[in-house]
């Protein structure tokens, strides 16, 4: 939990989100200072001017909220500058989540409730599933040495496509003209 009083929280995000906005050299500390917004849960308790103590129920309202109780980002670009660090990207979706939707532990009562957003193929959601159900290969994405693709596909939630698979996703895809050409260029081979 955080050490930071209200204003400083406030201060704190306010750094962020300009270092995030300035796009240049500050671009560099923007990793950093998002760590410590995620870590320290600093959208539960600012001292916003003009509007006293304000507490967000989770980082995506203040990302997404107008300024001055928030950020107003759009998550999708803050999620591609920090793409390729493994360890935030997923501190962000889990952070991002709202508790709701999220997955509950064996055991634990819950709903049976798919979200869409729960399930998919980004790299957000591939490093979440990793750190979650499989971290000692999230160890070994965040050190470098595997891609989160490869370990999904390692830990079991991902299949690699045979090469057949990838010929009759692509040929499904192309126009019948296209196709047409193809089979004219080609006949003969094979």
């Amino acid at each position: 939990m955080t050490t930071l009083n209200p204003i400083e929280a406030e201060y704190l995000c306010n750094d962020t989100v300009r270092a995030f906005m300035d796009g240049t050299g500050s671009l560099q500390q923007f990793p950093g200072l998002l760590r410590r917004v995620i870590d320290d849960r600093l959208w539960e308790c600012r001292q916003v001017p003009g509007h006293g103590i304000v507490g967000l129920p989770n980082l995506r309202a203040l990302v997404t909220s107008k300024p001055k109780l928030g950020w107003g980002e759009d998550p999708a670009k803050i999620e591609a500058v920090i793409r390729d660090d493994a360890e935030l990207l997923a501190l962000w979706r889990e952070a991002m989540t709202p508790a709701k939707h999220k997955r509950h532990a064996p055991g634990v009562d819950g709903d049976n409730i798919t979200i869409s957003h729960e399930r998919g193929t980004s790299r957000a959601y591939t490093l979440s599933r990793l750190k979650r159900d499989r971290p000692d290969l999230f160890a070994l994405v965040t050190a470098g040495t595997l891609s989160a693709h490869r370990a999904a596909i390692t830990a079991g939630f991902r299949t690699e496509k045979t090469p057949i698979e990838h010929v009759e996703h692509w040929w499904a895809k192309c126009s019948a003209d296209q196709r047409c050409a193809w089979l004219a260029a080609n006949k003969g081979r094979g």
